[in-house]
């Protein structure tokens, strides 16, 4: 048995039918990898598979994830993991852009975005890496406190609270709303649908 091919497979979502995004349609996570220059509108339609590395790195975080959740459901702690809300970045109903954000925990008043880093976080200070998906959920549920959840090991959650930023949600709108125009473009000249 391979073990690190099971591994592989799984994250990769090998033998399931690929998950295609929609124009129109983004996630909270898009505007941090609009900001780095991952994301372009090459590679919003295509799926590269993710290395070893980044397959262990995202099982550590999907595993503390999980066990965290086990723990809330086992203590009857009100939490609903990974609620969805939409927000409508645009008024045109015949082209319309959607930021889709999904929080890993909302709680009545406040919720958490967890994150396993396999750097250090200096001074409790967010990453930079974090705060775009962090913007986008404080203003996809503007009645709750925002906090970034650092797990650690031994098993910990460390909290760092989000200060929302008018000017971080400018930014992320243009650069969605202009992204939005160029996948268009894209598409149009590539016929994609």
């Amino acid at each position: 048995m391979q073990v690190d091919q099971i591994l592989s497979d799984f994250v990769n979502h090998v033998g399931e039918e690929p998950r295609r995004r929609q124009i129109g349609r983004y996630w909270a996570s898009d505007a941090g990898s609009l900001r780095k220059g991952y994301l372009t509108p090459e590679s919003f339609f295509s799926t590269n598979p993710i290395e070893m590395s980044g397959v262990r790195m995202i099982l550590t975080g999907v595993a503390f994830e999980d066990c965290l959740t086990k723990i809330f459901k086992k203590q009857g702690v009100d939490v609903e993991p990974q609620a969805k809300n939409i927000i409508e970045l645009n008024d045109n109903p015949d082209d319309p852009v959607k930021l889709v954000v999904k929080p890993d925990y909302v709680f009545p008043d406040f919720l958490i975005e967890t994150k396993f880093p396999f750097s250090p976080i200096v001074n409790s200070k967010i990453p930079t890496r974090y705060e775009y998906q962090l913007e986008c959920e404080a203003r996809a549920f503007p009645d709750k406190r925002v906090f970034l959840g650092v797990f650690s090991v031994p098993f910990q959650l460390y909290l760092i609270e989000y200060i929302p930023s008018k000017r971080r949600w400018n930014n992320i709108k243009k650069s969605l709303l202009q992204f939005h125009e160029d996948v268009k473009k894209y598409a149009a000249e590539h016929n994609i649908e």
